[in-house]
């Protein structure tokens, strides 16, 4: 499952999964991020990562091309989980990546929407 919210005003979203990402969730969280850079330059983004059990495997190919045609679209984004591989792999990536990507703890949820909030 894929949760999706947005603060429009000020060209934020959070998605949290918790469980497998589906079409229907990949395609509501992709039209989200679009809406948002209608109104925004830049937008700042919060993903929760909860459990993940995968995502459809037609997805995978469709989610890194996106994923990469949209670097430049982000400023801040903040992955929190407890899973023990995301953390470092999204700390590896973001080492070549121009966005600025930081980490937390479940329990630091609240920090990392303060953090990425600000990131104007």
């Amino acid at each position: 499952m894929l949760d999706i919210k947005i603060d429009e005003t000020a060209g934020y979203i959070e998605l949290t999964v918790d469980g497998a990402i589906d079409s229907a969730g990949y395609e509501a969280a992709v039209a989200a991020i679009e809406a948002l850079l209608k109104t925004h330059k830049k937008i700042n983004a919060v993903e929760v990562v909860r459990s993940f059990a995968g995502m459809e495997p037609s997805l995978w190919w469709r989610d890194l091309n996106y994923s990469f045609s949209r670097l430049d679209a982000f400023g801040r984004c903040a992955v929190v989980t407890d899973n023990g591989w995301i953390g470092p792999m999204a700390r590896f990536f973001a080492a070549f990546l121009s966005v600025e990507l930081r980490t937390f703890d479940l329990k630091d949820l609240e920090a990392a929407r303060a953090w990425a909030r600000d990131g104007r």
